[in-house]
């Protein structure tokens, strides 16, 4: 009898580290969720981040179809991973598995997602406060990538995720290196993310900081630079620093 070949690669750095950059760099994403009573998938798109640690998130109008699916049963898969130049089928994109949560309005972390999902969708602005908009964030489970052809890969959330100690601290932290950096540092930011990414782009921002890299936004993308090894928080603007080539 032939042995079947089994599909799913072995679990290696480079996979975990391309799997940490489609999640943190996206900004949309297809959404699936069940619908209530039929047990149908219903997909939608939605506009994404991720917040300090990997885990993604969105903002929603409780009066959108998904956002009441949510409130019966908050287990979801999300597609992340755009399809560039050629076949799309080519390019790598993931499946996060896991359960939405929706945070309450006086919720501490609100104030982290909102900031980190304005920088990213600065138009939000118009909606933003809404009453009906919400914050989900996902408590991943599982993740199954497919890096290109032939690179299949089933990855845990701790393959995904950055511990989370300390990340009250880090997110305030890199909220403000982020804002001091764009406000003293933009021509520094402009000319290493042009250089690094080979884009040019009319205004570059650096949009997030965490313990393993940092997120800069085109206008129309995000582009990720990771560290060569995880920082701690007070590290942040050193590494930051060194990456861009400035002095401290």
């Amino acid at each position: 009898m032939e042995k079947k070949i089994d599909p799913i690669r072995e679990t290696t750095d480079e996979a975990r580290s391309l799997a940490k950059m489609l999640i943190r760099s996206a900004r949309f994403a297809s959404l699936a969720v069940l619908e209530p009573g039929r047990g149908y998938p219903i997909v939608s798109r939605v506009g994404v981040a991720a917040d300090v640690i990997g885990a993604p998130f969105m903002l929603a109008s409780s009066l959108s179809n998904h956002s009441q699916c949510l409130e019966q049963d908050q287990r979801v898969s999300l597609l992340i991973g755009e399809p560039g130049k050629g076949d799309p089928l080519a390019h790598p994109r993931l499946t996060v598995i896991g359960r939405f949560e929706r945070l309450s309005k006086g919720d501490h972390r609100c104030t982290e997602l909102r900031s980190r999902y304005l920088m990213r969708h600065p138009k939000a602005k118009l909606y933003v406060d809404f009453a009906d908009f919400e914050w989900y964030r996902l408590n991943v489970e599982r993740v199954n990538m497919n890096g290109g052809f032939g690179k299949a890969y089933l990855l845990s959330a701790e393959d995904v995720l950055s511990h989370d100690a300390g990340r009250d601290k880090l997110a305030a932290t890199a909220h403000d290196l982020v804002l001091r950096m764009n406000d003293r540092r933009s021509d520094e930011i402009g000319f290493f993310a042009s250089r690094t990414f080979k884009v040019t782009a009319a205004k570059w921002g650096l949009v997030s900081v965490d313990r393993e890299g940092a997120d800069f936004f085109s206008g129309e993308t995000v582009y990720r630079h990771a560290w060569p090894n995880v920082v701690a928080a007070e590290e942040l603007e050193e590494r930051l620093l060194q990456a861009i080539g400035c002095p401290g």
